[in-house]
């Protein structure tokens, strides 16, 4: 959070790496909430006249993000081991969902939950995950100093994300079951990668690494 603006770290849209470059950018101005409350809602820090800011992803690689996230802890999710994923629910664009403070975890659309819990409608600028450093420096810099920006810096993102391929069909099905998320996507990016053109990048992106690695095969079935 700074003078004029603050940000929320919406899970699975390369949070971690945007605190690094607000971490890296800091002269001391910046309030920053870490640990379990990291994914704080506007609404739960109280924030009213500023500028809000937060990160969005392409809805296809937001949920298979959530979905292995999730996979590779739920031995810790305690009373929700024994639920994973299925692709059947991805396509129907459901996760599991913890809400802060809560003890119960629920399987909700993951458009509905994200657009209430933090008040997507009222967010003032948008970060893109897949643009991260480019759109972190052309945003912020109207708040704080990024002269400081390392060009040379590398989001986390996983690589199972080339691994994990949709159809097209599959993605028709994802935009139509999240349409929240799909209008907000056109809005933000101009498009959605189910189109003509844009699903076709998606594919000449993925044909390399099509097949899906025997550690996520548990998860997708």
């Amino acid at each position: 959070m700074g003078e004029k603006f603050a940000w929320a770290h919406i899970p699975k849209t390369g949070g971690d790496s945007t605190r690094l470059l607000f971490r890296g950018v800091d002269d001391g101005s910046l309030r920053f909430i870490d640990g379990s409350e990291k994914h704080n809602s506007f609404r739960q820090e109280g924030i009213a006249g500023l500028n809000r800011i937060s990160n969005i992803r392409r809805l296809p690689s937001l949920l298979k993000s959530w979905a292995v996230h999730y996979s590779q802890h739920s031995k810790w999710n305690t009373g929700n081991e024994d639920k994973p994923f299925t692709r059947k629910q991805l396509l129907q664009g459901l996760v599991w969902w913890l809400e802060p403070y809560a003890s119960d975890w629920r399987l909700v659309k993951i458009d509905e939950v994200i657009f209430d819990y933090y008040e997507l409608d009222s967010i003032y600028h948008w970060i893109r995950t897949e643009n991260l450093l480019v759109d972190f420096r052309r945003i912020m810099s109207v708040y704080i100093n990024v002269s400081k920006l390392d060009d040379g810096f590398m989001s986390n993102q996983g690589s199972y994300q080339r691994k994990i391929q949709f159809s097209r069909s599959e993605l028709k099905q994802i935009y139509s079951n999240c349409g929240r998320w799909a209008q907000l996507e056109e809005k933000v990016y101009g498009n959605v990668l189910s189109s003509d053109a844009h699903y076709k990048e998606y594919v000449e992106e993925h044909r390399s690494l099509s097949l899906i690695s025997k550690q996520l095969k548990r998860v997708f079935y």
